[in-house]
């Protein structure tokens, strides 16, 4: 029981903590998906998460409203890497049964 009520609480925390996150994460998919790169990115910026970093790797790979630069889309595709091991490693201390 007392599992299940650590595993409720930290799913409540993850949920709470993204909702803000999730919402600049798809303004700036849209912005993205309309080709308003430079609008994308500040707001990828803003979200500092895997996917969020691996779109910034691709726009400054192709210069999409940004100067293109290798090592800053080399950096940020590090990142997206780095942070989806992260949540990957987070989700499963939440879900592991200790």
């Amino acid at each position: 029981m007392k599992g299940l009520c650590r595993l409720f609480l930290a799913i409540f925390l993850l949920l709470t903590s993204i909702q803000p996150v999730l919402a600049d994460f798809d303004s700036a998919l849209n912005a993205f998906r309309q080709q308003r790169y430079a609008e994308a990115a500040a707001e990828f910026k803003k979200c500092d998460s895997a996917k969020a970093n691996f779109y910034l790797s691709l726009m400054y790979g192709m210069g999409w409203g940004v100067a293109q630069n290798k090592e800053e889309s080399v950096g940020f595709l590090r990142r997206a890497k780095k942070l989806e091991l992260l949540e990957t490693n987070q989700l499963a201390l939440v879900t592991s049964d200790k």
